[in-house]
């Protein structure tokens, strides 16, 4: 057997390999920010630590030359596990931002209230499922874009601890209001 030859024949093979891995990601990543308008616009849930708590937050990232009007972000909570409430759990909130995010900049708005709020004030550990829906206008065109869903341990208004889940989330719907928290909604939401 000729091992040079089977080196290079080998390096030859993942070459080709990664050539092919980072074509997929780059056609990946354009199909991402395809949202139908052209605009390079990329709302996201993030998370960071700030005083040596996790915090999260609504990423609003424009990359593109207009500016995006971001309307609001609609918050579900579903499998809530909380005790010691100070109000009832409505398991539903709307956030608005009405701001416009500038061209090549980006806006990041804290959720950690709307969560808590949502969530009925608990005084102790509580945990969820948290869907949520960002709505947006670009020129004269509304879009809503679904966040991916994430499962939330929290204490007060600190995260402490966040995992996403690959399970279907809660169906948004305009309009409507959430009746039962509690149990989960059996309904695929689309995941960016």
């Amino acid at each position: 057997m000729d091992w040079f030859l089977a080196s290079r024949y080998f390096a030859g093979l993942l070459l080709a390999g990664a050539l092919f891995y980072f074509a997929f990601r780059i056609w990946r990543g354009k199909a991402n920010r395809d949202n139908g308008s052209g605009t390079d616009f990329h709302p996201t849930i993030g998370f960071a630590r700030q005083d040596a708590f996790k915090s999260i937050a609504l990423l609003l990232f424009n990359k593109s030359d207009n500016a995006v009007w971001t309307e609001e972000i609609e918050i579900v909570l579903t499998e809530l596990v909380a005790n010691q409430q100070a109000t009832a759990a409505s398991c539903h909130e709307v956030h608005k931002i009405r701001q416009a995010v500038p061209a090549h900049d980006m806006l990041p708005i804290s959720l950690v209230e709307t969560i808590y709020n949502a969530a009925g004030r608990p005084q102790r550990r509580y945990s969820c499922v948290m869907s949520s829906m960002v709505r947006y206008r670009i020129g004269e065109e509304w879009f809503e874009e679904p966040m991916k869903i994430y499962r939330l341990e929290m204490a007060g208004l600190t995260v402490s601890g966040v995992r996403q889940d690959r399970k279907a989330g809660y169906k948004f719907k305009p309009h409507e209001e959430v009746q039962d928290c509690k149990r989960p909604q059996a309904a695929t939401t689309k995941s960016r």
